[in-house]
């Protein structure tokens, strides 16, 4: 009886920990502390980065499959009548967009979904389409993009049947981008806006 206690107050503290992290997180202001020095939580707000690696740099790793990775952060507005007299930042959700190159594949690869978190950010795909984290590290315009073993999957339209994963790999787990020109995110714009 107590080890079935244990177990059933695991479960239910596993399940509340995984709605805390859900997607539909990222839509609630005040699970985006993390986010807010990245982006100021103002609606049409948005922030492009990019990097394409070189030859050199390939060589040097020749366990890395991506090749180029651009990522977009955006502010949407999220006002439903419940938090209408809250202040801007909570009253506002944060979407992404992010497409990779890779070796060997002609396709350009993309993917979207929400963004929240914390002392944590998560990026993540809907119908279980997988997450990145984000850091923002030195110097100021860089940020920190880091894939996990699960992967995140791309082109995904919530049927886990269809799409490409892109997993960490031996040598694809953590991915410096710059922050670039915002027409360099035009076509992740396009991605995210046509939602």
């Amino acid at each position: 009886m107590r080890q079935g206690l244990i177990g059933l107050t695991v479960s239910v503290l596993m399940a509340l920990a995984i709605g805390a992290t859900s997607p539909a997180g990222a839509r609630e202001g005040p699970g985006n502390a993390g986010l807010i020095p990245l982006l100021a939580p103002q609606v049409g707000n948005k922030a492009c980065y990019a990097r394409r690696y070189d030859a050199a740099h390939l060589r040097a790793h020749p366990h890395q499959r991506i090749t180029a990775m651009t990522f977009l952060l955006n502010v949407e507005a999220y006002d439903p009548v419940e938090v209408k007299d809250k202040p801007p930042e909570e009253r506002v959700y944060y979407v992404f967009a992010m497409s990779v190159a890779r070796r060997g594949d002609k396709r350009l690869l993309h993917t979207s979904g929400d963004c929240y978190g914390s002392d944590e950010i998560f990026c993540v795909v809907d119908c279980d389409g997988g997450h990145v984290t984000l850091d923002k590290m030195p110097p100021a315009n860089t940020l920190i993009v880091r894939l996990n073993e699960d992967g995140v999957r791309m082109f995904h339209d919530c049927d886990e049947e269809e799409g490409v994963l892109v997993t960490s790999g031996a040598d694809d787990k953590v991915f410096r981008v710059d922050k670039v020109s915002d027409n360099s995110c035009r076509a992740l714009q396009e991605l995210i806006s046509g939602k």
